[in-house]
Order: structure tokens, then sequence, then C-alpha cells
């Protein structure tokens, strides 16, 4: 389930999902949050470890706890 709280640029999140042979899920951190041509919120991420790795998700996944923890 979603929880509610606001997303803003430096925080981090890692994935709940067990990274390769079991390590913690990968640390991604907040650069940029916008609203897109949709009127979805989004946030623009990349990855604490390789700075070449980046992603958008709605904001709203980000906040799925079965996906995502708040670091």
């Amino acid at each position: 389930m979603a929880r509610k709280h606001s997303v803003e640029r430096g925080q981090r999140y890692r994935d709940v999902q067990p990274g390769r042979f079991g390590a913690l899920g990968i640390e991604w951190i907040v650069e940029a949050v916008f609203q897109g041509t949709d009127g979805v919120t989004y946030a623009q991420l990349v990855c604490a470890s390789d700075l070449t790795q980046q992603k958008t998700l709605s904001v709203h996944v980000l906040a799925d706890q079965r996906r995502f923890d708040r670091l």
C-alpha cells in the first residue's frame, strides 16, 4: 500500500527487492521532482553507487512500501 509523504530532491530510497546474490537493493537519490504533461508527478532518480544509472518513476510508485523504503 502506498504511503503519503512528499518527495523532495536529495531524498534517498532503496529497492525493497534484494539485488543479485541476496545483497541489499539499489539505493536511489531523488535528483528532480516534476509534473509530466499527463498531470502525474514524477521523480527523476540517480543510482547512488553509479551516477550513470538513472530512471524516472511516478511519485506514487516511489511511495509504495512494497517496492521502496525511504532512507
